[in-house]
């Protein structure tokens, strides 16, 4: 019906006889020139949309020929060694020991961990976080035998001697006292086990170690010398009220086998002159004083004495290893993403098992193109800082203030600098770990994703440069890594070096970390 009066209508328009013919032929020759011409540009359009949105979803999959790794496939392995073909990348020869029995592991390690029958069951998933049954040593010294049935997902347990002599200090005597019981039980086993202990670690129920790391700093040290190997409080009215020379107990601590058999010989004298300390570990440092063995420092021992979110402390770690967290049941969960802090946890460690070395490093470098430079610091497992404008690296490695002191609850002082967070315009946006997509022998691929309070505004406050607005559409981070030699923290400590970019229309952020080159500085390429 359509066509019938679409022809009449086109026989009472035409002109008539032989002109009519030929303007029929014309306009039909001109009409089927115009149908095929729409018809390609149609085709060649959607074409074009169809590679532009496979690229921009899939670029990080993809390395095309005619390009180098760096445009096209910044997170491809093969971007960490040579990432751009005209010059290569400086990779530090692995430092290892001289042969495998010169090396401490956790073989050598006695664990003596303090606790109570009490506590145990409240606080016994920090410590299953990192035991590993039939191959850590060591025990947990209870007050009292427990009730029930023990777990085997954790240490055994041994009952502490009496302290009831000491009145209520008897359960900081106690807990001091563990590491030479630890060190009693050593010495009647057999010959071949006491000569294969080195150190003795102690710690508390609530503290979390990260092994491997732990093993990385006391490889650095002579086992057959008199070590005593820690680090103080964060915040100095705790360090003022005990010592700036002690170990505080529940970040842990580290005593060479030599240095506790002569501990053990003056112990018990030693905890009645020092009865009316406050803890164990200022009952153990006073001690090793009077034997003259003063506190090794290493900073990646962690007391967390700090109120609230820890968040500023984590994000900006020291370059040295992450041996070990403790108070995190005063502190809310480390990743705000996550229900609680033992799922926090959980998540850093997910991180860590693939790459213990590299857990919290931080590295710096720049995104810069269209007018706007953004400052990307990334904590390797943990998080990641997207600052809209240039930041520079002293700044960068300077904690944010987003805690408070352990005793007072005020803004410090604390042993390291911190910063505040600014107005809206200089505020970070935070991205938090959220898994592993890839895991080879020598990178990892890791993917962040945006704060639950950025990604619903809260954090987006009014603000109207240019470098927040690119800032705010990113949604995810991807960070490909080199997998770091643990024998490199026997170097001089020097920080990763990076490389930024956004990709899929600005709403993803990939990094790519990798060893410096020489003379390679963070802030070259906004200089050149």
């Amino acid at each position: 019906m359509m066509m019938k009066v679409w022809q009449w209508q086109w026989h009472l328009s035409r002109p008539t006889d032989a002109a009519a013919s030929s303007s029929t032929s014309t306009s039909t020759s001109l009409e089927m020139r115009r149908h095929c011409t729409s018809t390609t540009v149609c085709f060649l359009i959607l074409a074009s949309c169809t590679l532009v949105a496979y690229l921009a979803f899939f670029a990080d999959q993809l390395q095309l020929p005619w390009t180098s790794p760096t445009t096209v496939c910044l997170l491809c392995p093969s971007a960490l060694y040579n990432p751009n073909p005209n010059q290569l990348i400086h990779i530090p020869p692995a430092l290892g020991p001289a042969s495998p029995s010169a090396s401490t592991d956790l073989s050598h390690i006695i664990f003596a961990i303090g606790g109570s029958a009490q506590t145990w069951d409240q606080r016994r998933a920090y410590t299953e976080l990192w035991w590993r049954p039939n191959h850590t040593r060591g025990h947990v010294w209870l007050d009292q035998a427990p009730i029930g049935t023990w777990p085997d997902t954790g240490p055994p347990y041994r009952i502490s001697r009496d302290m009831s002599r000491y009145g209520n200090r008897a359960s900081a005597s106690r807990i001091a006292a563990a590491v030479v019981e630890a060190y009693q039980l050593v010495s009647v086993s057999s010959a071949p086990e006491k000569e294969k202990v080195r150190w003795f670690v102690m710690g508390d129920d609530d503290t979390v170690f990260f092994v491997e790391n732990l093993i990385g700093v006391l490889q650095k040290y002579d086992h057959k010398q008199m070590y005593y190997v820690g680090m103080p409080s964060e915040s100095v009215e705790q360090d003022v009220m005990h010592s700036y020379g002690m170990a505080f107990g529940g970040g842990g601590f580290a005593i060479s086998y030599p240095a506790v058999a002569e501990l053990a010989g003056v112990m018990d004298t030693c905890l009645d002159r020092y009865a009316y300390f406050y803890g164990s570990d200022q009952r153990v440092q006073s001690c090793l004083a009077e034997l003259g063995i003063p506190l090794t420092r290493e900073p990646g021992f962690h007391q967390v004495d700090v109120r609230g979110e820890i968040y500023g402390m984590l994000a900006a770690h020291p370059i040295a290893p992450l041996v070990s967290l403790h108070h995190l049941d005063y502190v809310n969960p480390i990743i705000p993403n996550r229900p609680s802090q033992l799922e926090s946890l959980q998540s850093l460690f997910s991180a860590y098992r693939v790459d213990p070395a590299r857990i919290l490093q931080q590295a710096f470098c720049y995104d810069a193109g269209a007018g706007v430079v953004l400052s990307v610091s990334v904590s390797w497992g943990y998080t990641v800082q997207v600052y809209p404008s240039v930041r520079p690296p002293h700044e960068l490695e300077t904690p944010l203030q987003t805690f408070k002191t352990w005793r007072t609850s005020s803004d410090g002082p604390f042993i390291f600098n911190t910063r505040p967070s600014g107005d809206p315009c200089a505020r970070p946006f935070i991205y938090f770990f959220d898994r592993v997509l890839r895991n080879q022998t020598d990178a990892s691929l890791t993917q962040y994703t945006a704060s639950k309070a950025q990604a619903q505004g809260d954090a987006k406050a009014m603000c109207n440069n240019k470098g927040f607005s690119a800032a705010s559409r990113i949604d995810r981070v991807r960070v490909l890594a080199a997998k770091m030699d643990p024998f490199l923290w026997k170097q001089a400590p020097r920080r990763h070096c990076c490389m930024a970019r956004r990709t899929k229309w600005g709403r993803m952020l990939e990094v790519q970390i990798k060893y410096c080159s020489p003379g390679e500085s963070t802030m070259t390429p906004l200089s050149t």
